[in-house]
Order: C-alpha cells, then structure tokens, then sequence
C-alpha cells in the first residue's frame, strides 16, 4: 500500500535506524501492532498487505491513490474551501511551515503554537503542505 506520508513510500513501513532494514507495523484498535522485519521497504509493504488480506489491502491501496495532490489540485482546494495559501519570503518552498525533506521526500508541515513547534503532517507538493497549514 503506498503512502506518501511515509518516508519509504510505503503505509506501515519505516526504516530501522542506522540502515538496518524496515520495521513493519500498524495500528489496531488504538494500540500498534508489530509485523515484522524486513530487508527491503518493497518487502516489508508486501508483509503489510498480508497482514491486511486482500479485499482490506486493496481498499487501502485505493485510498492511498487518492490521498496527494497535485500543486494545482492543492491550489484549487485552497480557493474551493476559501483559504489562503500563505507566502514565505524566507522559506526555500516560498510557503510558510512548509519544510523540504531531505533526500528529495516532500515536506513536512509545521505550525507554531503557543510557543511550541507542532508538526501538522507531511504532503507530496508544496502546494499541499501549504494547504495542510492554511487548515490548521
């Protein structure tokens, strides 16, 4: 099931520090539930598929595809809903919150509240992150 939430591409899968594989996990009932380990972060989404079973792991997958947007799709939501995506001279993505990963892996999204940083989430295109803060 891919994501774009995830840093490897792939729902329930992240990376082990130090490059020693992929853990594999997901939440049920509120509570996380360990999968396994994997080599590779291709295996560890196919682990996760089947702990799914089929008909789960293909209604994920076409959640999944629906859930980034483009630049445009992201621009067009903001009017649509009546928000403003706001502009950042001193941020490198020209959007304010809006962070590059590192490695070319989208943004992070974050807002400061109260004193404290609180991350909002992750998104595929500027624009999205941009739109992700705009509703916060």
């Amino acid at each position: 099931v891919r994501s774009s939430r995830s840093s490897t591409g792939f729902e329930g899968v992240c990376a082990k520090s130090k490059g020693r594989g992929f853990q594999v996990k997901r939440r049920v009932d509120g509570r996380t539930q360990y999968i396994g380990c994997t080599a590779t972060a291709e295996e560890g989404a196919l682990l996760y598929a089947r702990e799914l079973g089929t008909e789960a792991s293909a209604a994920a997958a076409a959640g999944a595809a629906a859930e980034s947007m483009t630049a445009a799709e992201a621009e067009q939501a903001a009017a649509a809903e009546g928000l403003t995506l706001v502009r950042s001279s001193r941020s490198s993505t020209g959007f304010e919150g809006v962070c590059a990963k590192s490695k070319g892996g989208g943004f992070n999204v974050s807002k400061w509240v109260r004193g404290a940083k609180q991350y909002l989430g992750y998104a595929a295109t500027a624009q999205e992150g941009a739109l992700l803060y705009a509703r916060h």
